[in-house]
């Protein structure tokens, strides 16, 4: 048995300056970071004082991100951090004071590049691993690199992959890590719901991430939607829509999915998830890495465009749009 306390973080609101109108105003952009680390440290000094052993805090812990979206790419650069650095040294400091693992994410430099990261921290403070993001919307190709990797990170009780935000929609992405040795994932993210799609789709998508790959997920965001989910696909927590929340599950790392003790005597095996992964057919899948399946050619009149790149009209249209529906949200 390897139990251990899982906590899914979801504030109401992570602070940011308001664009286009104070566009540039890099002071009120610093104290809007500085608030945000305050936020962060305060809800993780509540799970901490509760005996989590691992937190996740939503995608982008500084609230930047808004600045590439809404303003332009060099006042979003101007933020952005290397790890170690203040915000990684802040996290840390509260991860070590409550000897706890922190999952978060913040924007990276290294070199010439700039990353969306996953951080994992450990318990005396440490940075066990990073992972950058490789699937982003086109907003975000404007200013940051993909990553290229499924790496996953060792732990006193286990095996933890990260995903963060847009790739939770792409099933590859739980799988590699699965696949890579993972034993429990998360996802830092903004949203998991998406437009047009059936009511809950986004509560559908994280059951179906666990399900498919046996193994628990914990997703932290604003406003709504922060949730912990077992191997099963059951619902162990789910924070209150539009409150502040921390909620926390005790999960089972040995737990066995599914008795199918009925097949042991042909397969010699009752463990549903060992003979899933053991009866793969690789050889055949060859499809998910066809970089153009035959499915592509419906699209071929229709292609995404390249991500243009960004203007101040565009920075102004989008913001009105996204404006409109918070306010929307607040009626």
């Amino acid at each position: 048995m390897r139990e251990i306390r899982v906590t899914s973080i979801q504030p109401l609101e992570q602070p940011r300056i308001e664009a286009p109108h104070n566009e540039h105003n890099r002071e009120l952009g610093q104290k809007a970071i500085e608030k945000n680390l305050d936020l962060a440290s305060r809800l993780l000094t509540q799970a901490g004082e509760a005996g989590c052993d691992i937190v996740v805090y939503p995608e982008d812990l500084q609230a930047i991100g808004h600045y590439l979206y809404y303003i332009d790419t060099s006042f979003f650069a101007s933020f952005v951090e290397s790890i170690p650095g203040p915000t990684s040294d802040r996290i840390s400091e509260v991860a070590a004071r409550h000897h706890m693992h922190v999952v978060y994410t913040q924007y990276e430099r290294i070199g010439e590049c700039v990353y969306n990261a996953a951080v994992l921290v450990g318990r005396r403070g440490e940075i066990i691993g990073k992972y950058h993001k490789v699937q982003m919307p086109t907003t975000e190709r404007w200013g940051v690199t993909h990553g290229d990797s499924f790496p996953v990170f060792p732990t006193d009780f286990g095996v933890v992959g990260i995903m963060v935000c847009y790739d939770i929609d792409f099933p590859e992405i739980a799988r590699c890590l699965t696949l890579n040795g993972a034993e429990l994932l998360f996802c830092p993210t903004m949203g998991i719901s998406m437009p047009g799609q059936c009511e809950g789709n986004g509560l559908m998508r994280v059951r179906m991430r666990a399900i498919d790959n046996f193994v628990p997920l914990a997703v932290a965001t604003c406003r709504q939607d922060s949730v912990i989910v077992d191997k099963d696909g059951t619902v162990v927590a789910m924070a209150r829509p539009g409150r502040e929340d921390v909620i926390s599950a005790t999960m089972d790392l040995d737990a066995k999915v599914e008795d199918h003790s009925e097949w042991e005597l042909i397969t010699g095996l009752a463990d549903f998830k060992a003979r899933i992964m053991q009866e793969r057919l690789p050889e055949v899948y060859g499809l998910l890495t066809n970089a153009q399946p035959p499915a592509l050619e419906r699209y071929r009149e229709t292609p995404i465009r390249p991500a243009p790149k960004p203007r101040r009209e565009l920075f102004e249209q989008l913001y009105r749009r996204w404006a409109g529906d918070r306010s929307a949200e607040q009626v």
